[in-house]
């Protein structure tokens, strides 16, 4: 077993290392290595900018493996959560066409294969089989590169990382794809408590059948590393026997799993030039980086990641995740590392770890978190005059801070450091816009509270405020100005105001005459609770989605018509279910009203207690009754009341959470009360079923 006291620690290397092998090897995803050859001899830097592309991206490598990993934790029952249950993790985080996967259709993206075939019915593993798919769908490179936080929540334990890779490889995967996945999973859990690499790949491949593929590229590419002498060499004897000619579909995972096996045995202890490696070599870049930098940065340490170049520092420890379900939509590599680790404690029945510096959002309490601060990138005036650094010390509710040092500010020169909340800039519009699938952590009524130390080398005369700006513009919002004095300490409270809604990012603002010296963040935290009216004209933002929203609704629509009294926005849905949901888990006890104007839909109404598409409580209008349903991975009616409604006449309706209790009104009269014991948190929004639904005069309180 691991050094529990170092194993969040750990993780997070593990998790930055899969980070940073995305970033670096998604600008030029499934070039060949002549290719690479000739524009860059060696990739062993980030490129995005030679290719005009955001470091900072969606990719289905990090939000499918942040995802799926969630299965464990949903079921509660961890280690023993059965194989359907990987299935239905699928069908509750995933919204078809939108979020995590790769959508080429049936037969060219398997994900998209087995995600059909569960919709329809076919469970896992067979919605994934050979049986199903045919070996050529089956065999690519998927199971492998959502694989490696199996390995992450069972350290030092192989067997137990495998058998649970293996359930959730096996939703869309099967075969030598199923033996590849396993053998990241086992390295990775054996990276924890054995640094030796070619032990870790004995260690791995020992996981799978020694007959397979899988095995025997191992065989080979050792074999050519240790006779070559040079991995060039060895790309051309990996090219002949195992290049992408030699088998069918898109991205076959053999190919891919070679290069792996290349760069960790010509890089045995170096995450640099392990990167460096399997970036050059070419063909599914961003995956094969990916996996070789988890189990590297595991192995190496993350006191070794950033010594031959700084990879970490540029984008900030910055994720977005888009899934169904938006708590962790944006995020940062050390917030969803500590949530990895937290179902690893779990899994081997440890205590749960104290959260840092008493629930603080953003703590820094890693050497190097940024928590996705980095300086404003749309203000000028600050870009020279700010560096970040986490540092150890100038805390005084835990170890590390972020020093936010200024230098010369004056009235034209400040410094703004700011974090997002919601997904901006270019690395929003990158790739598909309907992936883009976000909602806030901040809403009004929020308080934030943002604490630090300033510098006892203080010169001039500085201070410093809370910023918040509003989405796709330049309004900003401003918490009281506090004066910043030599070694002093600063506390800074915020209630964030209805008219900031939706917000894009938070910051710290610091102006000065003929200021330098430097501001020691110790922490973010948020207290209260969302308490305000969202605006019946919502801004509409990449893929016509309301921003600040998760939508599977075919279109949204705020032109009114013309016999509308006033603004609302409409939702319609050709065909099926659909949502439009916002907030999020950390919603627990609150009211979501709406008024409700139903033109034509088999269902409308509304839903509370979010937790993805397949767990929320929903108050609709059905026919002549409205029902109060609880969908828990399939629908049980609480309670139904009869209604007459007319089409285009408005009502009102709301649902209340109180703990286990939820209680559905109409009009404003009590109709229905329960309780339930399954869904005690989660977001809230709007839902329709085939058809045209308006809403307005939304509150959440």
């Amino acid at each position: 077993m691991t050094d529990m006291n170092t194993y969040e620690e750990q993780v997070y290397a593990g998790l930055l290392g899969k980070t940073i092998g995305v970033y670096m090897g998604r600008p030029f995803e499934q070039w060949h290595r002549p290719q690479i050859a000739e524009k860059w001899g060696m990739v062993d830097r980030y490129v995005h900018e030679d290719q005009g592309v955001p470091l900072v991206v969606s990719d289905d490598d990090i939000s499918g493996t942040l995802t799926f990993i969630r299965a464990l934790e949903d079921t509660d029952l961890f280690a023993d959560t059965p194989d359907e249950a990987f299935g239905q993790a699928w069908l509750n985080y995933i919204m078809e066409r939108r979020t995590i996967l790769w959508w080429g259709g049936y037969g060219m993206s398997t994900e998209h294969t087995a995600y059909i075939n569960l919709k329809n019915g076919i469970k896992s593993p067979r919605s994934g089989s050979i049986e199903i798919n045919g070996k050529p769908v089956a065999e690519q490179i998927g199971a492998q590169i959502f694989i490696d936080a199996f390995g992450m929540v069972a350290p030092g334990d192989p067997d137990l990382a495998v058998k649970l890779a293996r359930k959730s490889a096996r939703v869309s995967h099967d075969g030598e794809a199923v033996h590849a996945a396993c053998v990241v999973a086992a390295m990775v859990s054996m990276a924890f408590v054995e640094k030796d690499m070619f032990r870790l790949l004995d260690a791995g491949v020992q996981m799978i059948p020694a007959s397979s593929e899988t095995a025997q590229v191992h065989r080979d590419v050792r074999s050519w590393s240790e006779n070559d002498k040079d991995w060039e060499k060895t790309y051309g004897r990996i090219y002949e026997k195992y290049g992408y000619q030699h088998y069918g579909g898109t991205c076959h995972v053999i190919p891919n799993h070679a290069l792996m096996v290349m760069a960790w045995s010509y890089a045995p202890d170096s995450f640099y030039k392990s990167q460096c490696i399997i970036n050059s070599a070419g063909w599914d870049t961003d995956c094969n980086a990916a996996n070789v930098g988890s189990v590297m940065g595991v192995k190496v340490g993350l006191e070794r990641i950033n010594e031959d170049y700084a990879f970490q520092q540029p984008f900030g420890d910055r994720l977005i995740i888009p899934t169904a379900e938006g708590t962790r939509s944006v995020s940062d590599v050390l917030n969803e590392s500590l949530s990895v680790s937290a179902i690893g404690r779990r899994l081997m029945g440890l205590p749960k770890r104290t959260s840092p510096k008493k629930g603080a959002f953003h703590h820094f309490e890693m050497p190097g978190a940024q928590h996705g601060y980095l300086v404003d990138e749309l203000d000028s005036g600050s870009r020279n005059t700010t560096i970040l650094k986490n540092i150890e010390g100038h805390s005084v509710a835990g170890r590390r801070s972020l020093c936010i040092r200024f230098d010369g500010l004056n009235t034209d020169r400040v410094s703004r450091t700011s974090t997002p909340i919601l997904p901006t800039g270019p690395g929003a519009l990158y790739g598909s816009a309907q992936q883009m699938q976000a909602t806030p952590r901040l809403y009004p009524g929020n308080e934030v509270i943002i604490r630090g130390t300033v510098s006892e080398n203080l010169t001039g005369v500085a201070s410093v405020r809370v910023y918040l700006r509003q989405y796709a513009g330049e309004t900003c919002f401003y918490s009281d100005t506090e004066k910043m004095e030599p070694s002093a300490r600063v506390a800074l409270r915020f209630t964030i105001p209805g008219g900031a809604w939706p917000i894009q990012d938070i910051g710290l603002e610091i102006q000065g005459e003929n200021a330098s010296g430097a501001f020691y963040l110790d922490g973010l935290w948020i207290e209260g609770l969302p308490r305000f009216k969202f605006p019946d004209r919502p801004l509409m933002g990449p893929g016509d989605v309301p921003v600040g929203w998760i939508s599977n609704v075919d279109q949204t629509m705020v032109r009114p018509f013309p016999a509308d009294k006033q603004e609302m926005m409409r939702i319609c849905q050709n065909e099926g279910p659909a949502l439009l949901v916002t907030g999020n888990k950390d919603w627990v006890d609150y009211t979501f009203e709406t008024q409700i104007n139903v033109h034509l839909a088999r269902q409308a109404g509304i839903v509370a207690r979010y937790q993805g598409l397949q767990r929320y409580i929903a108050l609709v209008k059905t026919g002549n009754e409205i029902r109060l349903i609880e969908r828990y991975y399939g629908d049980r009616v609480i309670d139904t009341h009869p209604v007459a409604w007319e089409p285009d006449e408005d009502h009102i309706l709301s649902i209340s959470c109180v703990g286990e209790a939820i209680t559905a009104a109409c009009d404003g009269e009590e109709m229905m009360r329960s309780k339930t014991e399954k869904l005690l948190s989660g977001g809230a929004g709007y839902f329709v079923e085939n058809g045209l639904v308006g809403f307005h005069s939304t509150t959440i309180n």
